[in-house]
């Protein structure tokens, strides 16, 4: 969105964007800009919430009256309000979550962790015949251990030909995590809001163990690309209360 913008105010169009990654926006450094601190998918905020939605919307647009610049960005003051939903997970599989453990005790955990869910993702794909968790081009296996082979060596692991390095470790975690979610929500039962399932991802889970570890190897890696996803496309901001 940021490019498209560059493209149309060349054409004397004036555009204002939302932006969920504050640190992408900054590189793109598009013409106006309104940070949202939302989570990934969410622009305007939680759903069935028209109020805070248009606060959202009228903030943005309010960029287009103002005259400093050549590039604006602003933060939007609020986080979103919590969803209505008050549904809880009722998965009757227990993912015990080992203290501080070696980095191959904790692949073993994330590949257990999938044969657990395997059988409630098989009945998502029943459900909705497909999936999202593909977008790494690794299959969801090889995605947990191309992700913990840069916590177990320190090493630099060879992405799928025609794939580079950072590019494909953010997208494994994404896979990771959302074919959990898909698997998770397959459960009968009122549907958990976006709150729950991201707190039982990131604090029950040994992928979200196994995502949180691999955040200050990263920032400290030598390369700029994996440097920026540890520090802003890794871990959502309303989870990063858990680093450290």
């Amino acid at each position: 969105m940021s490019a498209l913008g560059h493209f149309l105010e060349t054409a004397g169009i004036a555009t204002a964007g939302i932006s969920l990654v504050r640190e992408n926006t900054e590189l793109m450094r598009p013409p106006r800009a309104l940070w949202v601190p939302f989570e990934l998918g969410r622009p305007f905020g939680a759903p069935h919430a028209p109020a805070f939605q248009m606060r959202v919307l009228l903030s943005a647009l309010a960029l287009l009256d103002r005259t400093d610049g050549p590039v604006i960005l602003e933060d939007f003051p609020d986080d979103a309000p919590e969803s209505d939903s008050t549904a809880s997970l009722v998965c009757p599989v227990n993912f015990p979550k080992p203290p501080n453990p070696d980095e191959s005790d904790l692949l073993r955990a994330v590949l257990a962790e999938t044969a657990s869910l395997a059988p409630w993702h098989a009945l998502f794909m029943e459900t909705h015949g497909r999936s999202i968790a593909t977008v790494s081009g690794l299959d969801i296996d090889a995605a947990a251990r191309y992700a913990a082979a840069f916590l177990e060596s320190r090493s630099n692991p060879e992405p799928p030909e025609g794939r580079d390095q950072a590019s494909t470790l953010r997208f494994a975690i994404e896979d990771l995590r959302n074919w959990r979610l898909e698997a998770i929500t397959a459960q009968p039962g009122p549907k958990p809001s976006s709150k729950t399932l991201a707190d039982w991802f990131w604090g029950e889970t040994a992928t979200g163990a196994l995502a949180l570890a691999l955040h200050p190897v990263l920032l400290e890696s030598t390369s700029p690309r994996l440097r920026q996803v540890g520090k802003g496309q890794l871990v959502p901001r309303a989870q990063q209360h858990r680093l450290g």
